[in-house]
């Protein structure tokens, strides 16, 4: 017989269940016992085989053979069939067969149900310490210790204070603190507001279990922001310059201007109507303007530039293009895919909602706070018909886009939400948050509790699971007609499709066991084996294509028990490694706010309404400054996400401030951006050097002219398609991805698709792991990553890709058809190319060499072996080729 020594039968009492029923009882004498002992060793942090076995959550999830239990059922539960050997091929523990009453023991405890209680400890932590801390610890912990009472610490509750012991374990009545909140006597707790009925009767009953509490650390070690931190200016409120409404003189550049005098600096000249055509048109919708919008603009140009130049951006932000391409950058931002980036990278076809929501919103000049808003809470905020309810379901995208990591996401959901934060944090407000997540942020006044505040809001979300190698099958979708009118739609299908896994998974592991050589069968080899794991998928593959197509969104809703988070020490959820609770709130330095005691919600909308706050110093600040470094190829503040202690100082800090002000009195307006830095002399200056200029300042840090900048991956391809006429402007849907039920994909055969399109380059194919291999070529988005600002690197494979690509021939060859049609005379050809794809007039010494190069052209090609017919075409394409290459269409002026 086993004996107790006083340490273990002490440990065993504070486990036991609150309640202690029978059932209850049974596991914690003979089932709890076994897995920590015996199974957890490997299913524990280890996870074998995917599966975890330190809870009944995790038991049901299971690992890669499917759920490990099913309550009620033990000849059904692969836990069982394990331990009993009545499984095919797996027996457990790998060490020997357990004894026969305790497989009896465990037979029991699934057919009962799997009854899992809650130890005296969790019920402490979950249900008791967030009512103290809601009401109690503010005037009874470190710091204030009212009456000498302290009750964040075990062994100071029973101490008491000036009135004796407060807590009597197992006798209520005799308890101080219970007669206090029950508010019967000269003693009435919390002295502002009672406490309800069941928050009494919750402590209540951990008197009479008890009055065990947590860990040691019951609450984090309080984190003191300095003052020196505080001064740190992205944290200082706006300090708004004034500016002259008299002067006649454009804000900005009363600002510029002024510091380029400081430095002893000229302005340069502004540039001429073509270029400012290119470039905005550029800027605002990603594509060349067509050339008789040019001759139109620049004709209007000449009698009045101001008029003109406001019915030009006017024009642009009206087109359907201008979404496309802010939506790309906002894209960028949140590191949008059409995959889950695990292992297997698993396909998102509901991913392209979110997307267009985001061009859409765009479009649309949807107020910034108000889009901050509709991203981390929509599920959550009030709404004017179903329309406006799901498209701010779809916007939560944004959370549920975060990259799943690994072979086994579901069992790192800690990582995903790390990538939460840290983009929230990045994307919004400019801050490295990610950084805290084990230790307080080395160099911003960010605690680790700050993070964990945070933490336990996207913890008391639901995230959808897009399905992972293991766990192939999707959940917690959302379905626009609810979850119960999804499972009404969908259950019997269900059932069908789980008859067809478990078939299946049989079928894998039967190949499996051929592959670690357990098996020898002089009838079947690995290749049959294999072979009838291939079968049986085309035989579920009807019942799979079958399945009803519920409209759905990869979004994100609140779970069913929001709750704080506890302090994961260095960074990991092992269960030996959690520290204090924190409750669920914002960033000190900004405020320190936290949700209200008895918030049934996440706290997204709380969180939302926090960083879209006016009086936040950093979102609008971070926001014009995205817009300006979109503009002017780099930000005031250069490192455009981090506003930190190692991020850059802003050039102009005063310009920064006034520019955030004047966001926010503009109802938060992108759009009305635009209008105000285009509007400005330092946005139409030219882009020639000025030498004593260059030798003043040679980074153009106070823009006295305009910084050249090459196209982007998206620019250089959406125009080549625009100009061979063969670019569709449709706004891009779904991807043709194969029926969700049919995915199959693993760490070593993971999803590769890019489904070539015509459309534009927004709404082509995003994978994680494999990337498109001409925006990766041309340093395009990544949805690993937040992409804050796009390096232009020179390689000599783009120069090849130029020269040689299929793309460029094809398309170069749809130009010149193009203008062989259109146009007859060689002069006029040359001078239509050049308006095309150029964007002006060719000079006249340009249209004689133009006509030189045909003629050795065609004279090559004809000893080449050409076809006569075909000459004149192939030499107008490689005229077209060069041009394409060139650095006048490859930059922008």
């Amino acid at each position: 017989m086993k004996r107790w020594g006083y340490a273990s039968f002490a440990t065993w009492l504070l486990a036991l269940p609150v309640g202690g029923g029978e059932a209850e009882l049974h596991f914690e004498s003979k089932i709890r016992p076994v897995l920590t002992g015996t199974c957890q060793k490997c299913h524990g942090n280890a996870e074998r085989g995917g599966l975890r076995l330190d809870s009944r959550e995790e038991m049901l999830a299971g690992g890669s053979r499917g759920s490990a239990i099913v309550p009620g059922k033990p000849q059904q539960s692969l836990l069982y069939q394990t331990l009993s050997g009545t499984h095919s091929t797996l027996q457990m523990p790998p060490t020997g067969p357990l004894a026969s009453h305790v497989i009896e023991d465990f037979a029991r405890w699934i057919a009962e149900g799997a009854v899992w209680p809650e130890s005296r400890r969790e019920y402490f932590q979950r249900h008791v310490e967030p009512i103290l801390r809601d009401h109690c610890y503010s005037c009874h912990d470190d710091t204030s210790r009212k009456g000498g009472l302290r009750l964040d610490l075990h062994h100071l509750a029973l101490k008491g204070g000036k009135s004796g012991p407060v807590i009597v374990p197992r006798d209520p009545d005799a308890s101080l603190l219970v007669r206090a909140i029950r508010r019967r006597g000269d003693l009435q707790m919390p002295p502002d507001k009672a406490l309800t009925d069941t928050e009494i009767a919750t402590v209540v009953k951990w008197v009479a279990e008890g009055a065990v509490y947590g860990p040691p650390l019951d609450k984090p070690q309080k984190y003191i922001v300095s003052d020196a931190q505080r001064r740190f200016w992205s944290f200082q409120p706006l300090q708004v310059p004034q500016v002259s409404a008299v002067s006649g003189k454009h804000p900005i550049d009363q600002l510029i201007d002024a510091r380029l005098a400081a430095h002893g600096l000229q302005a340069g000249r502004l540039a001429n109507p073509v270029q400012l055509a290119r470039r905005s048109s550029y800027d605002l919708v990603g594509l060349p303007p067509a050339a008789e919008e040019v001759d139109a603009f620049v004709r209007e140009y000449g009698r009045d530039p101001d008029l003109a130049w406001r019915r030009w951006l006017d024009m642009l932000l009206a087109s359907p293009a201008y979404g496309e391409r802010w939506g790309r950058h906002w894209l960028d931002l949140v590191r949008y895919a059409d995959t889950a980036g695990d292992a297997a990278d698993f396909p998102i076809p509901e991913a392209y909602k979110y997307r267009n929501y985001v061009i859409n919103a765009f479009q649309r000049d949807t107020p910034y706070d108000d889009f901050i808003r509709a991203q981390i809470a929509g599920d959550l905020l009030a709404v004017e018909g179903e329309t406006q309810r799901w498209n701010r379901v779809i916007a939560t995208g944004y959370l549920a886009i975060s990259r799943r990591i690994g072979v086994s996401p579901l069992h790192l959901r800690h990582i995903t939400i790390e990538d939460t934060i840290s983009n929230v944090g990045r994307t919004f407000m400019g801050l490295t948050v990610g950084c805290a997540r084990c230790h307080d942020h080395k160099f911003d006044p960010i605690s680790t509790a700050d993070y964990y505040a945070l933490y336990g809001i996207f913890e008391s979300s639901i995230y959808p699971h897009p399905g992972e190698e293991h766990q192939p099958w999707r959940r917690d979708f959302v379905y626009r007609v609810g979850k119960e009118g999804a499972e009404s739609l969908l259950g019997e299908h269900r059932k069908v499709l789980r008859e067809w896994d478990q078939k299946e998974r049989a079928a894998l592991e039967r190949y499996r066991d051929f592959q670690r050589e357990k098996v020898e069968d002089p009838n079947r080899s690995r290749e049959q084996a294999w072979q009838h794991v291939l079968d049986v998928r085309e035989q579920r593959r009807p019942y799979a294509e079958a399945f009803p197509n519920l409209e759905r969104a990869y979004a994100v809703v609140d779970g069913p028990n929001p709750h704080d988070a506890t302090i994961q020490k260095g960074g990991s959820p092992a269960k030996q490694s959690q520290g204090p609770v924190v409750r669920r709130g914002f960033l000190q330095i900004l405020g320190g706010a936290t949700l209200a005691p008895g918030v049934r919600q996440s706290g997204r909308r709380q969180l939302a309404n926090w960083i879209a706050d006016s009086g936040n110093p950093l979102t609008s600040r971070v926001m014009v400054n995205r817009i300006w470094h979109y503009h002017f190829g780099k930000g005031i503040v250069a490192s455009t996400s981090d506003f930190g202690v190692r991020g850059d100082r802003p050039t102009h800090p005063g310009l920064l401030d006034w520019l955030a002000q004047y966001f926010i009195d503009q109802n938060w307006s992108v759009k009305q951006m635009h209008r105000l830095m285009m509007t400005s002399q330092a946005y139409r200056r030219d882009s020639r050097d000025i030498l004593a200029n260059r030798r003043i300042d040679p980074a153009n840090k106070y823009l006295w002219r305009f910084d050249r900048r090459r196209l982007d991956a998206e620019q250089f391809r959406d125009s080549v398609l625009a100009f061979s006429g063969r670019l569709d402007t449709e706004p891009g849907g779904r991807h043709p991805f194969d029926h969700h039920l049919t995915y199959f994909y693993r760490q070593h055969e993971p999803f590769v698709g890019n489904f070539p399109t015509n459309k534009r380059s927004v709404y082509m194919m995003q994978q994680r792991i494999n990337k498109h291999p001409y925006l990766d070529l041309f340093d395009g988005p990544d949805g690993n990553i937040q992409l804050a600002e796009r390096k232009a690197t020179t390689t000599t494979l783009q120069a090849l890709y130029l020269m040689n690509s299929e793309f460029v021939h094809d398309e170069a060859a749809g130009i010149a058809t193009r203008m062989m049609v259109a146009v007859s005379v060689t002069g006029d050809r040359i001078g239509w190319l050049y308006r095309t794809i150029l964007g002006r007039y060719p000079l006249p010494a340009e249209v004689q060499r133009g006509e030189e190069y045909l003629q050795v052209s065609q004279v090559e090609l004809s000893e080449a072996g050409v076809a006569p017919e075909r000459v004149l075409h192939q030499a107008w394409c490689g005229y077209v080729r060069s041009m394409l290459a060139s650095n006048e269409f490859l930059f922008i002026d």
